[in-house]
């Protein structure tokens, strides 16, 4: 039986050796932050309702890595900052923090945006930007993204290629490469509606 945990104990059990006790000590608390963060989204795999304990989170996109990055006391929403969304509002507190990164230097942990999974605003105009968030479980060596994210109901994993956007997937390796975020014609895949990465960790 597959264990849904292996691709975070292939991230955990992966060092790197770094010299000074203060960089040693900073490194083992990033990835036993982030070791829960990924432990806690692994966990609400096909969940329907985002809840840890007693708390409830929203049971949506942007309150999935709420809930994740709550087990660390770590807020991914500025107090000061607006928006039309959880997931602009999460984008615009990164930005102000100085953690926003390009779509080709996501890591474990780094939230992914998106625009126009949906028809937000109901004009029938690919217009509609900050509509998805999700977040990167791992990255592979050939810069395949793997992702857990809340959409159709459910958390669940997908894919995102970013250095090949518009290709469905790898015939030779028989993977998926870009997962499907949207229904209908145009762009619909995740590599093609990826916007940026944020990186709330390290802090």
């Amino acid at each position: 039986m597959f264990d849904k945990r292996l691709p975070l104990l292939l991230l955990l059990t992966s060092t790197l050796v770094l010299p000074g006790c203060a960089t040693v000590r900073a490194k083992k608390k990033l990835r036993s932050e982030l070791g829960t963060v990924l432990e806690q989204a692994i966990d609400l795999m096909g969940e329907s309702k985002i809840r840890i304990g007693r708390t409830s989170f929203r049971s949506d996109c942007s309150g999935f890595v709420t809930a994740c990055y709550s087990r660390v006391d770590l807020a991914l929403i500025d107090p000061a900052v607006s928006a039309k969304s959880g997931t602009e509002l999460i984008y615009k507190s990164l930005k102000k923090r100085g953690r926003i990164v390009g779509v080709h230097s996501a890591k474990a942990g780094d939230l992914a945006f998106f625009h126009n999974t949906w028809d937000k605003n109901g004009n029938r105009i690919r217009d509609d930007r900050f509509t998805h968030i999700a977040l990167v479980e791992r990255v592979e060596d050939d810069g395949r993204v793997q992702i857990l994210h809340f959409a159709s109901g459910e958390v669940k994993r997908a894919y995102i290629s970013p250095a090949r956007p518009g290709q469905v997937r790898d015939k030779a390796r028989g993977r998926i490469l870009n997962s499907h975020l949207r229904r209908g014609r145009g762009n619909t895949l995740a590599g093609q509606l990826l916007f940026r990465f944020g990186r709330p960790l390290p802090r």
